[in-house]
C-alpha cells in the first residue's frame, strides 16, 4: 500500500472517538498502575479497526479468547518495552478486550489511546494491505 492508497484508506467513513485525555507522563503511570506487569505503548493518531469476517473465523477468534478488532497507530508515543521508536507506526494484534475510553488489551500489550482517534470497518484484504502482507 502506498502513500496515496494509506490517506485514501483513513479517509474512509469513519466515527471520532475519544480517547485518553491525560498528559503521557500520566497516561504512563496509570497504564503501568492498571495493568503491571503487562507492558504498555502510548498511542496518538489512532484507528480502532473493525474487521469484517464471516461467522467462521468470528467463531475462530472468539474461541481463543480474541475480538476481530486491532489498533493502527500512526505515531508510538512510549512504548514501555522500547519495541517502537517515538513517532513510529504500530498495528496491534486482535484486541482481547477494551476498557473505554482509553486502553486496548491484547494478549501481550496494552495499548493506551491518547487523544481524539476514530473507528472504522475493514475487510480482510485491507489489513493484508495495511500490513504490507
Amino acid at each position: 500500500m502506498n502513500l496515496t492508497q494509506l490517506a485514501a484508506f483513513f479517509d474512509r467513513q469513519h466515527t471520532p472517538v475519544d480517547g485518553c485525555n491525560l498528559s503521557a507522563q500520566e497516561a504512563a503511570i496509570t497504564a503501568h498502575e492498571k495493568f503491571s506487569p503487562r507492558p504498555f505503548c502510548l498511542v496518538s493518531q489512532w484507528t480502532i479497526l473493525d474487521l469484517h469476517v464471516g461467522d467462521e473465523e468470528l467463531n475462530a477468534l472468539r474461541s481463543r479468547g480474541l475480538e476481530p478488532v486491532v489498533v493502527y497507530a500512526s505515531c508510538v508515543v512510549l512504548d514501555s518495552r522500547r519495541r517502537y521508536q517515538p513517532s513510529d507506526w504500530v498495528r496491534s494484534s486482535f484486541q482481547t478486550s477494551y476498557e473505554a475510553p482509553s486502553f486496548f488489551l491484547t494478549k501481550n500489550t496494552v495499548y493506551v489511546l491518547l487523544g481524539r482517534g476514530k473507528r472504522q470497518v475493514i475487510t480482510v484484504d485491507d489489513l493484508s494491505a495495511l500490513s504490507g502482507q
